[in-house]
């Protein structure tokens, strides 16, 4: 344990081995912001999209918040490292983007199965393997594109509805002006919409829903075009982009975690999401950040960001009801405009990898492919752009590879 001088106040609240300062405090809460102001919006964003019924968001919502509290906090206190379990918010961007045309029972039929594939993929320690298959900028790139197609639908609405679009827009400029932090400028955001439709609209209330979410197993479908289609881009996002960006940024800050521990963790979150109504869930990349950097105080004590994090999201799982019932209140275009305002920043990040990093033909390709929205021979564009970015790629290898003289086929200079 190591040792904390004067100049930083230790707090002990009486677990075993918790020295907790005011930097794992501060991580522990812009982790929570994080989940508030970018997981939820966007998950409601998606859900009205997706056009689910009142039972069908509450049970959706529920179950991932409540995987994403419940690992996070026993894999932190187990293994004492910075690392979460989150609602996978590129699987949920992705089906915005490319579930149209499934049925709920078809798409949960894909989850489930990219669950099941994530646990048998990390406990033959095939991971590595199965993310060469896609090159990690091809998979940026089709995320990329999902999100573009979230932020033109998101655009539409808005539109359409400017009184109620403007004020977050505005509130968001004006906060980024001011504290030049995009998660403090998606609050801000956030508060003025809230307070325009306040004004406007009226309060929205929680009325007689303070009950408990349903908790039923819903029956599922298996169709092979969704599974193709749908699970297939979304194993690829999370077990083989998303857990080993998560696990690349722990381990630079010189952690050594057992990759397929957390693995296994998140495809068994996976499977449980998806038997309570849910979408696939993926090792955090953007919470690790915070919680594992050295912002978050002493190294040996960061996990402890992850565990105070952790708590309130499973009380926010347990009010689901009251949440959606809050939120489906409130105008469509506030809660998508504020989920496209916290995608701004991943979105720019994504970009400038898919432009200026490796790979960068078949990553551009796959990234104009996956924004087109319709869909080809029953499948959505996402599984088109991932076949045909690799396949540029297959063909700029092999290229190089024709054009390399090999040995022994030099040709021969004489005197």
């Amino acid at each position: 344990m190591a040792t904390v001088t004067s100049a930083n106040p230790v707090a002990t609240f009486g677990f075993p081995g918790l020295r907790a300062n005011r930097h794992v405090f501060s991580a522990g809460i812009s982790v929570l912001l994080v989940y508030l102001f970018a997981g939820l919006t966007i998950q409601i964003g998606v859900l009205t999209q997706l056009g689910l019924t009142g039972s069908e968001a509450s049970s959706w919502f529920f179950i991932t918040w409540l995987t994403t509290g419940l690992f996070s906090l026993v894999l932190a206190l187990f293994t004492r490292l910075p690392l979460s379990i989150n609602l996978s918010i590129p699987a949920l961007i992705f089906l915005a983007g490319s579930a149209e045309g499934f049925t709920l029972l078809q798409i949960l039929g894909a989850n489930l199965m990219v669950g099941v594939a994530a646990v048998a993929l990390s406990s033959l320690r095939l991971t590595d393997s199965f993310a060469r298959l896609v090159p990690g900028p091809v998979a940026t790139a089709v995320f990329a594109g999902s999100i573009l197609a979230f932020l033109s639908k998101t655009a539409e609405f808005a539109v359409t509805d400017l009184t109620v679009a403007a004020p977050v827009i505005a509130g968001y400029a004006i906060g980024l002006l001011v504290t030049r932090s995009q998660l403090a400028a998606v609050g801000t955001a956030a508060a003025a919409g809230f307070v325009s439709v306040a004004v406007t609209v009226g309060l929205p209330g929680a009325g007689d829903s303070m009950s408990l979410p349903p908790v039923a197993l819903p029956t599922i479908e298996f169709d092979m075009a969704a599974i193709v289609a749908l699970g297939i881009p979304i194993l690829i996002l999370t077990a083989g982009v998303g857990n080993i960006q998560s696990l690349a940024i722990v381990r630079s800050e010189g952690y050594r975690p057992k990759g397929n521990l957390f693995g296994v963790a998140a495809g068994v979150a996976s499977v449980v999401n998806a038997l309570g109504g849910g979408h696939p869930a993926a090792i955090g990349s953007t919470t690790t950040v915070i919680a594992s950097g050295p912002a978050a105080g002493p190294k040996e004590s960061r996990f402890w960001a992850v565990v105070l994090s952790s708590l309130p999201v499973v009380a926010i799982a347990v009010a689901a009801i009251p949440v959606i019932t809050i939120v489906q209140q409130l105008p469509v275009s506030y809660t998508l405009t504020v989920g496209a305002l916290a995608l701004l920043a991943p979105f720019h990040h994504v970009i400038r990898k898919t432009w200026h990093g490796p790979m960068r033909g078949g990553a551009v390709i796959a990234f104009v492919l996956a924004a087109l929205p319709f869909q080809l021979v029953g499948m959505p564009m996402a599984f088109w752009a991932i076949v045909a970015g690799v396949a540029v790629v297959l063909g700029i290898e092999v290229g190089k590879t024709l054009r390399t003289p090999q040995p022994g086929n030099q040709p021969v200079v004489t005197t």
